[in-house]
């Protein structure tokens, strides 16, 4: 049998994890149940709209530190990092010029274990704060006190999140996924009839079926990528007992040890005759060529025609996976719409390989394989484009077909065709800025 020396497993955003969840994402992640806080307030559905907008509670924002922003975390929180909130929000009819303000804050960060198949972004649970920050702020935007509100102490403390420790042995059902119960305000709203209660309900009860049916579909995904990654295909595999691992690309550098036949590592650069490889956590050798069985995708590039092999470096990203769904996420121009997804992971461990022009320029090409497929009919009823890079900096940038159609045509410029795509988070998708 094959020993593994090192292999990578991570699961993605929920960048699209439950990256892909969201209201998942995302990157994607496991699912935390939120506890949605509500408010009333003595203002049409309009006006609330209004004042939400100005005070831009649409927009995920940074958050700069974890803690007294989170329940019941599963790690010390010294573990997290690029923390990131957004809100939902729901604006319920509450009686004549009456809104209920709903907030859920899903926060999600990058989760670093030691052993880094563990590592990836994740849901974390609110504590409330958020939620009661943004309703106390829309108080003082609209003037006056709320007609009725909810305290903390009121609202059930987060659920932990799911386990998903069991998906390879169990198959999934629609009732392991709960279901958040509506607000005391949504289902009381004051000086709201009984006839205007029933049709909210029963809204809200298919938004919460049909919310439940779609994180049971991105559990399904999230157990295909698991097992798709359970084995990379870029290690390349020792063919020679006692083959010996050098610390530099040279025959008289010292040996760190001696690989047994069929062992495998992870390849990180080909630099002629030797191959520059992983070991485990941050330790790196190199090992000569002819010692090793190379991934086919390699292996059938690094040949010269008379039969020599070519010193060429692997490609920046490879694409793991190709899917065609209903886009996950709440972003106005493709909500609810068909989208192709690419989901794409690094082959170089350069950073300066993989940086925010690298995942820009991979990203255009797909979008420019997909424009050039879909013009043959490959693609009917599909209205976007995304394109995750599933690893620690990688995120999500995603566009609508009608405006990659502009840009193709020369009518949009590159860089406003930037403009107008989804890119979570932002900055993962903006250069560094050089030293002066």
């Amino acid at each position: 049998m094959r020993k593994y020396r090192y292999a990578k497993c991570s699961l993605p955003f929920l960048t699209f994890c439950v990256f892909f969840t969201w209201g998942i994402s995302s990157p994607l992640p496991l699912i935390a149940q939120a506890v949605p806080y509500a408010r009333t307030y003595a203002k049409s559905n309009e006006a609330v709209d209004n004042a939400l907008k100005e005070m831009q509670a649409y927009t995920g924002q940074r958050l700069p530190v974890l803690d007294g922003f989170v329940a019941n975390a599963d790690h010390p929180l010294d573990h997290y990092q690029r923390a990131f909130y957004q809100f939902s929000i729901d604006l319920l009819p509450a009686g004549s010029a009456s809104t209920v303000v709903r907030v859920t804050a899903k926060i999600t960060a990058w989760y670093t274990d030691r052993e880094p198949w563990k590592s990836g972004y994740q849901v974390l649970p609110s504590n409330g704060r958020l939620e009661l920050d943004l309703l106390d702020r829309l108080s003082d935007k609209l003037g006056g006190k709320p007609a009725a509100s909810r305290s903390a102490s009121e609202v059930e403390a987060p659920k932990a999140k799911l386990d998903l420790s069991g998906l390879a042995s169990s198959p999934l059902k629609s009732s392991t996924i709960p279901v958040p119960a509506p607000t005391l305000s949504a289902r009381t709203a004051p000086g709201g009839s009984h006839d205007e209660e029933v049709p909210a309900l029963r809204a809200q009860r298919e938004e919460e079926e049909k919310r439940m049916r779609q994180l049971n579909e991105e559990l399904q995904n999230l157990e295909e990528i698991r097992r798709s990654q359970a084995h990379p295909v870029n290690l390349v595999v020792v063919n020679k007992a006692s083959t010996p691992v050098l610390a530099r690309p040279a025959a008289d550098s010292r040996v760190l040890f001696l690989a047994a036949v069929d062992d495998e590592f992870e390849l990180l650069e080909a630099k002629g005759e030797w191959i520059h490889v992983e070991i485990s956590g941050p330790l790196r050798g190199y090992i000569r060529r002819s010692n090793l069985d190379l991934p086919e995708y390699l292996a059938s590039r690094s040949k010269s025609p008379d039969g020599t092999t070519a010193d060429e470096k692997p490609e920046v990203f490879r694409v793991e996976r190709e899917e065609t769904r209903i886009f996950p996420i709440k972003w106005e121009p493709l909500t609810g719409k068909s989208v192709k997804i690419y989901t794409v992971r690094p082959i170089s461990q350069d950073l300066k390989e993989t940086d925010a022009a690298a995942k820009l320029n991979f990203a255009f090409s797909l979008f420019q394989k997909f424009s050039e497929d879909s013009s043959g009919g490959a693609a009917p009823g599909v209205e976007g484009v995304v394109v995750t890079f599933d690893f620690a900096d990688g995120g999500i940038i995603g566009t609508t077909f009608a405006d990659l159609k502009q840009m193709m045509a020369g009518s949009l410029s590159r860089d406003n065709f930037w403009k107008l795509c989804y890119l979570d988070p932002p900055d993962a998708f903006q250069p560094s800025p050089q030293p002066h």
